[in-house]
């Protein structure tokens, strides 16, 4: 299969690139340069629809992961534009080009809880892909715009669209990790975020699997996490003391058990976390 991975030379793209290209025919898009230079790169800006209209030609498929990670560093409206713009001219692209399916890199920051501004608590636990999404920020409403924009695109030209919610994806690098080790010790501050997490190289085995598997419907949005949190602490035990609020729970919810499910993902791709926190901070 040949795929366009777009923002290929960020720290998720990487391992992205580098899990495709085993088995896949794989060029990079970005604006900045790559790390290998053993695959065709377009320094191409994903807001240039016509330039990105070019390169999208002969594909099989695109992963466009390109875009703003989050709303904290940047002026919300760069933050909007950027994403929901960007990822229209891909996928405008991909229409005039024929492009057979789009997995989209989407997040759980659609759900509205990790840059809340006033208060909010899950209706149940675990969360699924029917829990309504939220957001009051920048970074998750254009999330969700690019997921409507999927759905969208793929009504217009029945081209197939998988939507993957990640969570705050851990990356093995040893800066990262050292950050990751403050965070589990200063958990009760990332409450927000409702403590969940996937590996980066589970995103990438998602990413694969949304590639070979032809689902049932056209267009699908699922999560993808690993099955618990990052605390090392009880899940209901996080539940009664950050948001006791939240009575409905599933009774078979135990353990450290993320708060988030990725069981549709398990289900209809075959989705089933390898890594976990404790690969990265021992």
């Amino acid at each position: 299969m040949k795929i366009l991975v777009t923002g290929a030379s960020g720290l998720v793209g990487r391992y992205v690139v580098n899990e495709l290209a085993r088995e896949h025919t794989v060029e990079m898009l970005d604006i900045k340069a790559p790390r290998r230079y053993d695959l065709p790169f377009h320094p191409v800006n994903v807001l240039e629809g016509e330039l990105v209209r070019d390169v999208v030609r002969g594909f099989d498929a695109v992963i466009h992961l390109a875009g703003i990670p989050h709303p904290l560093n940047d002026p919300p409206e760069k933050v909007f534009r950027v994403n929901t713009v960007g990822t229209y001219n891909i996928l405008e692209a991909c229409a005039a080009n024929g492009i057979e399916k789009v997995v989209f890199m989407s997040s759980e920051s659609t759900l509205g809880f990790a840059f809340a501004l006033t208060p909010m608590a899950p209706l149940y636990i675990p969360i699924d892909e029917g829990h309504p999404v939220l957001p009051q920020d920048p970074y998750g409403l254009s999330k969700v715009s690019c997921e409507l924009l999927c759905a969208g695109f793929t009504r217009r030209v029945g081209i197939r669209t998988i939507c993957l919610r990640a969570p705050w994806i851990w990356v093995p690098e040893e800066k990262e990790i050292q950050f990751y080790r403050q965070l589990i010790s200063n958990y009760p501050q990332w409450y927000k975020n409702l403590w969940a997490y996937i590996h980066v190289e589970d995103v990438a085995q998602a990413i694969q699997l949304a590639l070979m598997v032809k689902l049932p419907q056209r267009h699908e949005t699922m999560f993808i996490c690993a099955d618990e949190n990052w605390t090392g602490q009880e899940s209901r035990v996080l539940l009664n003391k950050y948001y006791p609020e939240v009575s409905d729970i599933r009774p078979d919810f135990s353990g450290m058990m993320s708060l988030i499910s990725n069981k549709k993902a398990h289900d209809e791709l075959g989705f089933s976390p390898k890594y976990s926190a404790k690969d990265l901070v021992g």
